[in-house]
């Protein structure tokens, strides 16, 4: 089984859609569920844009990569706010 939909600008223009949507929460600095549910939206648009033009595995490639890059960089905006608050409160 070939991944040929690493060929093809559109899955990487899609892909890199869905990387900038599951990156929103991240930045975000109040999580308000209006900008949590527009994220989810243009996540979900990307992946089933990707899903009917490339095929399922090419969703589940571009899906699952979007998810863990959104994980990390809410993981580490957690840590960082984490740390500095500590400072906060230690220097204060």
């Amino acid at each position: 089984m070939t991944m040929t939909f690493l060929y093809d600008t559109a899955w990487w223009i899609s892909a890199a859609t869905a990387l900038a949507a599951a990156s929103i929460p991240a930045f975000l600095k109040p999580l308000k569920a209006f900008y949590l549910l527009l994220a989810s939206a243009l996540w979900t648009a990307a992946v089933i844009r990707i899903a009917l033009m490339q095929g399922t595995l090419a969703a589940l490639a571009g899906g699952g990569v979007s998810l863990l890059w959104g994980m990390l960089l809410m993981l580490l905006s957690l840590l960082f706010s984490g740390l500095r608050q500590m400072a906060n409160r230690r220097y204060s």
